[in-house]
């Protein structure tokens, strides 16, 4: 699944690539930078996937904007 986000300074991010798992009461979402590789993972409730989907691209924004 593709998503398209936004930096904190309001420049889109040009892709997102989605994946997420189930693990039972939790859900794992991991957002992927296609052009760099990079990754960032995040894990939560699964009757709130918007949150854990938020956290993951966030943490994933953060991390390419450390870089």
């Amino acid at each position: 699944m593709a998503h398209v986000a936004t930096r904190d300074h309001g420049e889109a991010l040009p892709e997102v690539l989605i994946e997420e798992r189930r693990l039972g009461a939790w859900l794992k979402i991991a957002a992927v930078d296609p052009r760099s590789g990079e990754e960032a993972v995040a894990i939560g409730p699964a009757n709130n996937p918007g949150s854990v989907r938020q956290a993951a691209i966030g943490k994933l924004k953060r991390r390419l904007a450390g870089r």
